[in-house]
């Protein structure tokens, strides 16, 4: 009997009631995270929208409560959790499409605002954004703030009990980390070291730019590494460069592992400060910024001063796939653009905010080619194994970390095919899908408001990709996982 074979004899569809009950549950943590723009909409006298917000709210929770009742199981599949996780960040964008209309916006644009908000890219297809609510400009961020953070710790630090099931919607693969103590404080700790971040960065930014309502929206953005900003022309109508960097130093905060802070916090400082993937991070940003810089002042694009000022914000921006921008980037050449392209794909640490492949993989990439080139130094008969950083990497982590590169690389490709066919320039084209796929969000100018549809519906789908680092969006449309036989009931 083959592989495959073995797998459809013992591969099982999801069970529908187990779906139910979780994404019930999900929908109870989105009714009260909706109540967030309900208040603000209350507060600035945005009545239309409340009413539609209100409706939201309404569906969320007859969902909800309908469907909490249904038994636990005693277990979860790993298909069942990908597509629980899947569907929510499918379907709660197209509720959010309906209030974001209220400003003016048409459904595919309205989805693609709340699709660039639930995954934290950043892109967006509006050219004014200061004509628009608050209510709206506040929305757009809140999402990315808890797509960032991911409302499944949020659901799982306060909502659900059953421990076996929370642990394995926090963790749909199995990690080179194990969980030291239970879910549901891993959970509690993650969320407190965000909130954290979060309220430190309001009251820092208020401080530099003067505007609390402006540094509510960017660090909602900043933390989760959104980028959606309210302001036409981005962070550069912030005049301050202080003010600037204040919120690129929250992205960067949001960029690192958040279990990191809880062990620093609580144990060695200095053993987790030089935690490898925290320094390559910021040596990445650091040399990202340094060959922008280079390249602008060689090419004549920009003035020394010029450069020191605006392009260590792009380089720290690209990497750590906030999105933020404090330059127009037809402005930047065509080498600078590639390496913000390789900048934009490598990503944040694993268990950050961050989009992209993530560093931890990247790493783990490096050391297997290392490994196979000192593998033809040593004899035939020679026992040795790949590690990284004095641990050994077991098969699993490297089929693994392989299989998220291989699929990242396939999209990308895939989705870059149309925009050349429509006649766009390769390397802003490119740029662009780099830029949705790894959850980035900064643009060229190819996402505009009169983009063709079907494009649009492809940078779409790359941001849920992206977000969901492709396996669980595949796990959803892959037809056995809705047919087919199922395992026990519960």
């Amino acid at each position: 009997m083959s592989t495959d074979e073995q797998i459809d004899v013992f591969a099982h569809a999801v069970r529908k009631n187990v779906v139910l009950k979780y994404t019930s549950q999900l929908a109870l943590m989105l009714a009260l995270l909706t109540l967030a723009p309900i208040g603000v909409s209350l507060v600035f006298a945005e009545y239309p929208l409340t009413l539609r917000y209100v409706l939201i709210e309404l569906f969320l929770l007859s969902y909800g409560l309908t469907l909490l009742r249904l038994p636990a199981p005693t277990h979860i599949q790993a298909n069942e959790t990908f597509a629980i996780i899947g569907l929510t960040f499918i379907f709660f964008p197209f509720l959010m499409s309906f209030p974001m209309m209220r400003d003016g916006l048409s459904f595919l644009d309205a989805l693609f605002e709340a699709i660039s908000g639930i995954t934290t890219t950043g892109l967006s297809t509006l050219t004014c954004l200061e004509d628009k609510t608050r209510t709206f400009l506040f929305t757009r961020a809140w999402m990315q703030w808890y797509g960032g953070l991911g409302f499944v710790i949020l659901s799982v630090a306060l909502l659900m009990r059953h421990n076996i099931a929370a642990k394995r919607l926090i963790e749909p693969e199995p990690t080179t980390e194990n969980l030291v103590v239970t879910t549901q404080t891993y959970a509690h700790r993650i969320l407190c070291v965000y909130l954290l971040l979060t309220l430190i960065g309001i009251f820092c930014v208020w401080l530099l730019i003067g505007d609390c309502f402006a540094a509510i929206t960017h660090i909602l953005s900043a933390v989760s590494t959104g980028g959606f900003s309210m302001y036409n022309n981005n962070v550069s109508h912030i005049a301050s460069p202080i003010g600037q960097y204040g919120i690129m130093f929250f992205c960067l905060l949001g960029a690192i592992s958040l279990p990191l802070y809880y062990r620093i916090f609580h144990n060695s400082w200095k053993k987790t400060i030089f935690d490898i993937e925290l320094r390559t991070l910021l040596v990445s940003g650091f040399a990202v910024s340094g060959i922008l810089i280079f390249f602008a002042v060689n090419s004549g694009t920009m003035p020394w001063k010029e450069a020191l000022i605006y392009l260590p914000f792009l380089g720290f921006s690209a990497q750590t796939t906030t999105g933020f921008s404090n330059l127009e980037l037809f402005s930047v050449d065509p080498a600078s653009k590639l390496i913000l392209i390789i900048s934009m794909i490598s990503g944040g640490s694993i268990g950050s905010t961050a989009g992209g492949i993530k560093i931890l993989r990247l790493l783990i990439l490096f050391r297997i080619i290392q490994f196979a080139i000192k593998r033809t130094a040593v004899p035939h008969h020679a026992v040795i194994f790949p590690s990284l950083t004095g641990k050994r990497l077991e098969s699993e982590d490297i089929i693994r970390t392989l299989l998220v590169i291989m699929l990242f690389i396939i999209l990308i490709l895939a989705s870059w095919l149309p925009f050349i066919l429509y006649g766009y320039s390769p390397l802003d084209a490119l740029f662009e899908v780099v830029s949705a796929t790894g959850t980035v969000g900064l643009s060229t100018g190819i996402t505009r408001n009169d983009l063709e549809p079907v494009l649009k519906g492809i940078l779409c789908f790359d941001m849920l990709a992206g977000r969901l680092e492709i396996l669980a969006l595949l796990v959803v449309l892959y037809p056995g996982t809705w047919f087919g036989k199922r395992g026990e009931s519960l």
